[in-house]
Parts: C-alpha cells; sequence; structure tokens
C-alpha cells in the first residue's frame, strides 16, 4: 500500500477514536475457536481483537495503519489484554508456517493471502473469514469496488483443502438495520 493509502487509512481511524463492536459472526463463532495465538488480519482499531483477547486468546493484531493500533492499544493496556499490535502491510507480511491456532479475516480481502493463511495455520488451526460479496454493490453501501467483494460462493473456493465447519453466504441486517451482503466461514487447516 502506498504512503498516501497509509495516511488515507491513518485519517479514517483518527475520526473514530473508540475500536467499536465486534463482528456479530465473530462473538457468535466465539465458542467453537481454539485458544492460543491468534493473528487479527487488517484489525484496525481492534475491535475484534479486543473481543478474541476478553475470551483468553493471544492476539497479534495486524494493520497497515499506526493510527487505528494506537486506538487498540489504549483500549487493551488497561485491561491487560494479550494483545500485540504489528504496523504492516498484510500483503508483504511474513505469516511463517504453523505457527498459530487463529488467523481472523474481517472486512478485508486479498485474494492471493488465502494459502499462505492455510500455511501459517497450525494442524488442526482455524481460519474465520467474514467480508462483503457482489451483492454489496446493489445496496449502494461501501465497498463497491469488484475487486474488494467476493464473487458468489467463491470463498468456499479460496477455503479449498480446508474442512469448512461453518459457512454462510447473503444479506445480513445489523443490530441498528443496516444491512450488508457478505459471505461469513469457519475452516479449519486438516491435520493429516
Amino acid at each position: 500500500m502506498s504512503t498516501a493509502g497509509r495516511a488515507r487509512w491513518d485519517e479514517r481511524h483518527r475520526e473514530r477514536r473508540v475500536p467499536g463492536e465486534p463482528e456479530p459472526f465473530l462473538v457468535e463463532m466465539l465458542p467453537l475457536l481454539p485458544r492460543g495465538l491468534t493473528l487479527d488480519v487488517a484489525a484496525g482499531r481492534g475491535r475484534n481483537s479486543l473481543a478474541l483477547a476478553r475470551a483468553g486468546m493471544k492476539v497479534v493484531a495486524l494493520d497497515y495503519s499506526e493510527a487505528g493500533l494506537r486506538t487498540l492499544i489504549h483500549s487493551a493496556r488497561p485491561q491487560g489484554l494479550a494483545v500485540w499490535p504489528v504496523v504492516a502491510d498484510a500483503t508483504n507480511f511474513a505469516f511463517g508456517e504453523n505457527r498459530y491456532d487463529l488467523i481472523v479475516n474481517v472486512n478485508f480481502l486479498e485474494r492471493e493471502l488465502f494459502e499462505p493463511f492455510k500455511t501459517a495455520l497450525k494442524a488442526g488451526g482455524m481460519l474465520l473469514v467474514d467480508t462483503f460479496t457482489v451483492g454489496q454493490a446493489a445496496l449502494g453501501h461501501h465497498p463497491r469496488e469488484p475487486r474488494f467483494l467476493l464473487g458468489r460462493y467463491e470463498l468456499m473456493e479460496l477455503l479449498s483443502g480446508m474442512e469448512i465447519l461453518c459457512y454462510r453466504e447473503g444479506l445480513v441486517t445489523y443490530p441498528d438495520g443496516t444491512r450488508a451482503s457478505r459471505a461469513s466461514a469457519v475452516a479449519a487447516r486438516r491435520t493429516r
């Protein structure tokens, strides 16, 4: 991502100084998710990282925005939560091999990262993905650019080779009445 891109995300995060509420799909799936070392990709201000840490996970919060991660730190430290912020571009991040018990990817789509995600998970480790689909453009909400929207059942293809534990795709209505077209999944890396 460019310096201008980083500045744009920093400004966006500075405008909102609170982490916000975790994604409902993540909250619903928390009982199913393994405790252990977790990577929250595109963590932003940390709304999902905080929920994961409160559930007993050790969270590496990866984001390109220093301003977003600063908000996360200001929320996590007073609570004594196990959260380590890492400022990096996910497309250039060294995910490693057999490192994480869980990887969380919410509202972020870089298709080429799915293979590195799979490799970075420990055997039996899980990947939670929850992001927008092509139906989002018809709703007139952000994002509308096709490269940031999953095609119908594309997420299933991106998770090939993994054991799908939960999969949903369609229109979601949030408590505040807003709607989004989303694909959501939890998948496990096979043990053999």
